[in-house]
C-alpha cells in the first residue's frame, strides 16, 4: 500500500507547473497538490532544479545547494580510454622458463609470480595466462598469493570462463589472492600549509609557500581531527579516539604551480571545506604505482570446510569465520591510474555455492582506478569485522562501472574520510544481507548513478551502534548524490524504500524508478548531537524514466571533456586567489573589503599551455570583469562580479587550541603531561564570517595562565606544564581597535611511567605504512596515541641518536591485555643490512597498559631497530603505543 500511495502522489506531482523551494530541503506546493512529504517533482523538461541545462561546476541554487562535478572519476580522470592490451611481446606463463601448470593440478604460484617479477624488472609488461586453471596459494609468511608492486604490469587471461585463478588455501585470514601495491602513499619532506580557509570545492589552493612543488607531482592533502572539527559534526563523543589524528582526505596531482602568488592548482576539485584551524597540509609524495591492469579471467577460493560462520566467529580460532576473516580476492593499495576489467568470480568444483571466502575488490587509498565489467558473487563468510563486502571504496575518484554484486553482506560500501569523489555507474546489486552503504566516518561527496537494486537498497544514514561502535560509523557522508536509482525489489529490511539518506548538511536523491522506488529522507535523531538538518533533497521520486539527463556522470564528463582545453587554472584578484576556482566554473562573485575605492585587478591563467587569454578588467570596485580563454578555435568566457562589503571586517571572537602539528600535547582531549611543552594556536573569526590566522595576518596574540604553579607561558605561544591540575589559558588580541578574548581549559597530567633501566635516545621513528596513527607516536610518551598499520610484514623503524650496544626493547602494545601480537626484531648499524634478533616473538597479554620487556639473547650494537609485525591474534593490525630501547650494561 505504501508503494502504491507513493506512485499516486508522484502522478499528482507531474500535474504541477510551479514549485517554490522551501526550508529544510523541502518545497511548498499549491494547496490542491498532493505530494509525498519532503519530495519535489522534476521540471517539465525532466531536469532537476539543481542541474539545469546551463549547469556549470559550482552552480548553486538560492539556498546554496549544489551538485559536485563527479566527472573526474576513473582511469586518468576519464581523459584517456582504458588501454587496449597487445599480447605481442607478452610473457606466457605456461612457456619456459616459467612452465606454469594450466591444468589446476600443480601449484602455479611461484611460476606466475616470477613472470610478474620479470615484467616488473623490465619496466613493465603483459603477463599472460592462457586458457586453463591456475592453482595459487600464499607462500609461507606472505599475506597474498600474487603481488604486483611495480608500475606498467598487466596480468591478463584469455577471458572470463576461459582462464581461472583458483586459490586452494582454506586459511586465508587477512590474506589476498591478488595484491596490488601494499604500502602507503610515501610522503616526502616537501610540504606546505593551507594559508586560507576554503569553503567551496576548488582546484586552486593558497599555501604558505609553493616552492619545491612541480607540475606532475602527486600530493596528499591531510587534516587534523581537531576538537572543533568533531564538534562541528556532533562527533565529539563518537569519534573521541580520532582526536588529534592526521587524516588523509584528498590525493591529487599538481597541474600548475605559481610561486609568485603561492598557489598550487590540482587536477581534481576538493570535496569538503578546508579550514586552517584543522592544520590542512599538502605533502608531496613519491610517485605511486600506476598503469597496473588486471583483466580477462575468473577468480575464486576453495571454500573453508570448517563450521562456524556466525557474526562474531572471526574471533573464534578454529572456525571458518576465523580462518576466512578479511580474505580478499583483489586488494589494491595506494595505486593510481590503473584498472580491473572483465573479471568474474566463479564456483569451483567442490564448493557448495560459494565463489570467494570474504571480500571482493578493495580500493584502499587509491586514486583514479576503474573497475569495468566485473562480477563479484557469493562470499562464504559474511560476519562482522568487515567480511562479505564485495566492493569497498577507501580512496579518491575511483569508478566502478557496468559491474555486479550478488549475495554479499554489503554489495558496495564506502569507508573513511578518504573515500570521496567516487562514482558507481550502471551497477547491479542482488540479495545482500545488509544494504549498500556509507559505512564509517565522513565519506564526502560520492555519486551512485543508475544503480539497480534487486533485494538491496542504498543507506546513507547517521549510524550509532552503541558503545561498541563509538569510534566508527557516526555521520557517514555529506553531499553525496543518488541519481536515477532503479528498484526491482527492496531490501528485506525495508518496505518499498530503496534509498534512505540522512547526510550531514545536504544530500541529494534525484530520480527513482522501477516497481519499487520509494525513498526516506525525513530521518532525525539517529545521534542527537549530530545536526543533520536540513532533510536531504528528494526530487523526481518515481520519475526516473523522464529524468534528464539519464546519467549525471556521463553528462558531466561530456561537458568537461568538450570544454577543458579552454579551462582556467587560476583566478586572482589583487594577487590573491579567488575562492572556489574550478577549471570550467564560469561565474564568480568576489566581495571586496569595506571602503574599497580602488578598482580591483583581475588575473587568470589558462589550464592549457596552448590557450590564449584576454582579460577585460572591471570599470570600478562594483563592476565586473570578463576572462576570455581561446584554444583550438573554441572560446570560453568567465565572468567575475565585484561587490564591496557593507561593513568593515572586525574581529568577532578568538579561539585557542593545542597545536598538535608540533609534538607536546596528548593526542586525546586538551591534556599535556607535566614536564612537557605544548604550542598554542589561535584563530580569529571576523564579523563577515571569515576566519584568519593571526600569525599569517601579522596580528599579535597574548596568552596568559590563571595558575602559574601548574604551568606558564614560556615563549610567546608555548605552554610549559609544571605539575598536575587544571589550568585555564586566555588568548587576547586587538585588531582594528577591537579587542577580543577567548579562554580554554587544559589538564596537566602525571607523566607516563617509563621502563626501568638506562634508555637509549631515539632520533626518529618511521614506518612502512600507517592508518593515520603515525610512527612518531611511539616516541611521544603519550599513552593515548599509537602507531598502527594493517598487514603482515608492516614494520616500525626506530633510529637511535647514535650506534650503541642494546640488550632489550620495551613495548607498550595497543590493547595488549586483550590480544597477543606476533613480531620480529631486527637490528642494523647502517640501516641497510639487518640482523634478526627475535623471531616471531609473541607479546604476553599483561594487565592493561603494562609495558612489556623483550630481552635479546645477547647485547648487539645497533643504530636502527626494526619491529616487523605479523598482526595480532584477532586481526592483521600492528599497533604500538610506545617503544623503548635499552642500553646494554657495561
Amino acid at each position: 500500500m505504501k508503494t502504491k500511495w507513493l506512485l499516486i502522489m508522484m502522478t499528482a506531482c507531474l500535474l504541477m507547473s510551479t514549485v517554490i523551494s522551501g526550508s529544510q530541503g523541502q518545497a511548498a506546493y499549491a494547496a490542491d497538490a498532493a505530494v509525498p512529504p519532503g519530495t519535489i517533482p522534476l521540471g517539465a523538461d525532466g531536469r532537476s532544479q539543481l542541474y539545469p541545462d546551463n549547469w556549470y561546476p559550482g552552480f548553486e541554487d538560492g539556498e546554496g545547494r549544489f551538485l559536485h562535478d563527479f566527472s573526474y572519476a576513473g582511469y586518468h580522470r576519464g581523459e584517456a580510454p582504458l588501454p587496449t592490451v597487445d599480447l605481442s611481446g607478452s610473457i606466457d606463463v605456461t612457456k619456459a622458463p616459467y612452465l606454469a601448470d594450466s591444468t589446476g593440478h600443480n601449484d602455479a604460484t611461484s611460476a606466475i609470480q616470477q613472470a610478474i617479477n620479470d615484467a616488473s624488472a623490465a619496466g613493465g609488461g603483459v603477463v599472460y595466462l592462457p586458457e586453463g586453471t591456475y592453482k595459487v596459494n600464499p607462500p609461507a609468511g606472505q599475506a597474498y598469493a600474487l603481488g604486483i608492486n611495480a608500475s606498467n604490469v598487466v596480468l591478463k587471461g584469455a577471458g572470463i570462463g576461459k582462464t581461472f585463478l583458483y586459490n586452494a588455501s582454506e586459511f586465508m585470514k587477512q590474506k589476498d589472492i591478488i595484491r596490488i601495491g601494499g604500502g602507503d602513499w610515501v610522503k616526502t619532506d616537501t610540504s606546505a600549509k593551507l594559508s586560507k580557509s576554503l569553503t567551496k570545492p576548488t582546484v586552486l589552493l593558497p599555501v604558505d609557500h609553493a616552492a619545491g612543488f612541480a607540475v606532475g607531482d602527486y600530493v596528499l592533502i591531510t587534516f587534523d581531527t581537531t576538537q572543533e572539527f568533531l564538534a562541528e559534526l556532533g562527533m565529539q563523543n563518537k569519534w573521541a579516539s580520532r582526536l588529534g589524528k592526521v587524516e588523509p582526505i584528498f590525493y591529487r596531482q599538481i597541474v600548475a604551480v605559481d610561486e609568485a602568488h603561492n598557489t598550487l592548482t590540482v587536477d581534481v576539485p576538493t570535496r569538503y571545506p578546508l579550514k586552517i584551524r584543522d592544520n590542512i597540509t599538502i605533502t608531496k609524495t613519491a610517485e605511486p604505482i600506476t598503469e597496473i591492469g588486471l583483466e580477462d579471467f575468473s577468480i575464486a577460493n576453495v571454500q573453508n570446510s570448517k563450521s562456524g560462520l556466525g557474526e562474531d566467529d572471526y574471533k573464534v580460532e578454529g572456525t571458518a569465520g576465523y580462518e576466512t576473516d578479511n580474505a580478499k580476492a583483489i586488494n589494491v593499495i595506494a595505486a593510481a591510474n590503473s584498472w580491473i576489467r572483465n573479471i568474474s568470480t566463479y564456483k569451483p568444483e567442490g564448493n557448495a555455492t560459494y565463489h570467494i571466502l570474504s571480500k571482493g575488490i578493495i580500493l584502499d587509498r587509491t586514486k583514479n582506478m576503474t573497475v569495468d565489467h566485473v562480477t563479484m558473487q557469493y562470499p562464504q563468510y559474511r560476519g562482522a569485522n568487515g567480511n562479505g563486502y564485495l566492493y569497498q571504496f577507501i580512496g579518491n575518484d575511483n569508478l566502478i562501472t557496468d559491474s555486479n554484486a550478488i549475495g554479499a553482506r554489503h554489495s558496495f560500501t564506502y569507508a573513511n574520510f578518504s573515500a570521496n569523489g567516487n562514482v558507481m555507474h550502471n551497477v547491479y546489486s542482488e540479495n545482500s544481507s545488509l544494504m549498500t552503504d556509507f559505512h564509517m566516518y565522513l565519506s564526502m561527496a560520492n555519486l551512485i548513478d543508475n544503480m539497480t537494486v534487486n533485494g538491496d537498497g542504498i543507506s546513507a544514514i547517521t549510524r550509532d551502534y552503541g558503545s561498541s561502535a563509538t569510534n566508527r560509523h557516526g555521520v557517514v557522508t555529506t553531499e553525496s548524490v543518488f541519481w536515477n536509482t532503479t528498484g526491482l525489489k527492496a531490501h528485506s529490511s525495508k518496505n518499498g524504500i530503496i534509498v534512505e539518506s540522512e547526510q550531514f548538511g545536504n544530500g541529494y536523491v534525484i530520480g527513482t524508478k522501477g516497481p519499487v522506488n520509494g525513498v526516506n529522507v525525513q530521518i532525525t535523531g539517529s545521534i542527537p548531537e549530530a545536526d543533520t538538518k536540513p532533510f536531504d533533497w528528494a526530487e523526481g521520486i518515481g520519475e526516473g524514466d523522464r529524468l534528464s539527463p539519464q546519467s549525471l556522470y556521463e553528462d558531466q564528463f561530456e561537458r568537461r571533456n568538450s570544454q577543458l582545453t579552454a579551462g582556467l587554472a587560476s583566478v586572482l584578484v589583487n594577487g590573491e586567489p579567488v575562492e572556489g576556482v574550478q577549471f570550467l566554473k564560469t561565474a564568480y562573485t568576489v566581495v571586496l573589503p569595506y571602503g574599497t575605492k580602488n578598482t580591483p585587478t583581475l588575473e587568470a591563467t589558462p589550464l592549457a599551455g596552448s590557450a590564449s587569454i584576454q582579460i577585460e578588467q572591471p570599470a570600478g570596485p562594483n563592476g565586473s570583469g570578463t576572462i576570455h580563454v581561446t584554444n583550438n578555435g573554441r572560446t570560453q568566457n568567465y565572468t567575475v562580479t565585484f561587490q564591496i562589503a557593507a561593513n568593515p571586517a572586525l574581529p568577532k571572537s578568538i579561539t585557542l587550541s593545542p597545536d598538535r602539528s608540533v609534538p607536546g600535547w596528548r593526542t586525546t582531549s586538551d591534556a599535556i603531561s607535566a614536564g612537557h611543552e605544548g604550542t598554542l594556536k589561535s584563530l580569529i573569526t571576523l564579523n563577515n564570517g571569515e576566519t584568519i590566522d593571526p600569525v599569517q595576518a601579522g596580528v599579535k596574540v597574548k596568552y596568559s595562565v590563571d595558575n602559574e604553579e601548574l604551568g606558564s607561558i614560556k615563549i610567546g605561544n608555548v605552554f610549559k606544564a609544571k605539575q598536575p591540575g587544571t589550568v585555564t589559558i586566555t588568548a587576547t588580541s586587538k585588531m582594528n581597535g577591537v579587542t577580543v578574548t577567548g579562554s580554554r581549559t587544559f589538564t596537566v597530567l602525571e607523566p607516563m611511567t617509563e621502563p626501568e633501566g638506562k634508555l637509549a635516545d631515539i632520533r626518529q621513528v618511521t614506518a612502512s605504512a600507517n592508518d593515520g596513527n603515525l610512527p612518531v607516536n611511539t616516541m611521544d610518551r603519550d599513552p593515548d596515541s599509537r602507531w598502527s598499520a594493517d598487514g603482515s610484514g608492516q614494520y616500525l623503524l626506530v633510529e637511535l641518536a647514535k650506534a650503541q650496544n642494546i640488550d632489550q626493547v620495551s613495548i607498550l602494545f595497543y590493547n595488549g591485555n586483550t590480544r597477543y601480537s606476533t613480531f620480529d626484531i631486527e637490528v642494523s648499524e647502517d640501516g641497510v643490512r639487518f640482523e634478526k634478533i627475535l623471531d616471531h616473538q609473541k607479546s604476553h597479554k599483561p594487565s592493561p597498559n603494562a609495558i612489556e620487556n623483550f630481552p635479546f639473547p645477547k647485547p648487539v650494537k645497533a643504530k636502527y631497530i626494526k619491529y616487523v609485525g605479523y598482526g595480532n591474534e584477532l586481526n592483521g593490525w600492528n599497533s604500538i603505543v610506545e617503544f623503548w630501547a635499552h642500553k646494554a650494561a657495561k
